[in-house]
């Protein structure tokens, strides 16, 4: 009975610590108001680099996508300007971080855009 409790305990142990590896917070520990604006901002961009993939493979068939990139870039202008405003705003260091890494990140792909 104790090797079990043992086992279980271990078990539990090193789900938790996988989980904080892969999310870097605990399972119990809630996301705060800014992290979750801030997250929400990188889900965006990443809706947005879909869309702009899905453009160029349209493209490589032969397909006018004039259309189907506007709608990326206006999307793309309208998360830099939603990120300007909400970093002036974010008080955590954690929110910070995560804004400074996605402002580093919709550059790299402005860049790989052109």
């Amino acid at each position: 009975m104790g090797r079990f409790l043992l086992i279980l305990l271990m078990l539990g142990a090193g789900g938790t610590g996988a989980y904080y590896a892969s999310i870097g917070r605990l399972p119990w520990t809630s996301v705060a108001p800014e992290e979750a604006e801030v997250s929400a901002l990188k889900e965006e961009l990443r809706l947005i680099r879909q869309q702009w993939k899905q453009a160029g493979r349209a493209g490589a068939l032969g397909v006018d996508t004039s259309s189907v990139t506007d709608g990326p870039l206006t999307k793309l202008e309208r998360l830099e300007k939603s990120l300007a405003e909400v970093i002036p705003r974010l008080k955590t260091s954690e929110a910070r971080n995560q804004a400074v890494q996605l402002r580093r990140d919709l550059a790299s792909f402005k860049s790989e855009m052109r």
